[in-house]
C-alpha cells in the first residue's frame, strides 16, 4: 500500500488551512452584522398577505433580517453570498424603508412593479436553492397590488395612463 508522499500531505493541509482562513475575510464588509430587530417596511401600509409573500421571497437579500445557511460561513462561496446580500441591501433595503424619500420610495415602487410583472425576482440562482422563495401568479399579484397602493397619491397613474 502507497502512503501518501510528504509534499502531498503538506499540499493537503495548506489548502485546508487557506480555506479555513479565508473564511474569516469579508471582501464586502460586515455584511452579517445586521439589526434583525429593525421592522420591515414600518411606515409602509402593506396587508399581512403581501409583507408573507415580501418576508418568505425578499427577505434574506433585502433587509436586516437574513438567515445565513451553513455554507455561507465558508469562502469562497461567503464571499459570493455576501457580496450579493450587499448589492441587494445597496439596492433597496425594506428594513430601512422608513428612511427612504418619498421620491426614493416612489422609483423601488416602480422598481418593483417592473421586476415582479418580468419575474426577475428573486433571481433564478437564488430559486434553485431556494424554491420557496418562487413566485406564484398570487404572489406576484399581492406585490404588484401593495406596489401600486403604497405609490405617493400625487404620483399615482390616472386609470386612462396605464
Amino acid at each position: 500500500m502507497m502512503r501518501p508522499s510528504r509534499k502531498v500531505i503538506i499540499s493537503t493541509f495548506t489548502v485546508i488551512l487557506l480555506i479555513l482562513l479565508s473564511s474569516f475575510v469579508h471582501p464586502f464588509g460586515p455584511v452579517k452584522h445586521q439589526n434583525p430587530a429593525r421592522p420591515l417596511l414600518s411606515t409602509s401600509s402593506i396587508n399581512p398577505e403581501a409583507k408573507a409573500v415580501i418576508l418568505r421571497a425578499c427577505r434574506n437579500c433585502h433587509s436586516e433580517k437574513t438567515e445565513w445557511p451553513w455554507y455561507s460561513f465558508v469562502a469562497p462561496v461567503s464571499w459570493l453570498l455576501e457580496s450579493d446580500v450587499s448589492r441587494a441591501r445597496g439596492h433597496m433595503n425594506f428594513s430601512h424603508w422608513e428612511e427612504y424619500t418619498t421620491d426614493q420610495r416612489f422609483a423601488l415602487l416602480n422598481q418593483i412593479l417592473a421586476v415582479v410583472s418580468a419575474r426577475a425576482m428573486p433571481p433564478a440562482r437564488y430559486r434553485l436553492l431556494h424554491p420557496e422563495a418562487s413566485l406564484s401568479d398570487t404572489d406576484a399579484d399581492r406585490i404588484i397590488r401593495w406596489a401600486r397602493a403604497e405609490m405617493p397619491p400625487r404620483r399615482r397613474r390616472k386609470p386612462a395612463e396605464r
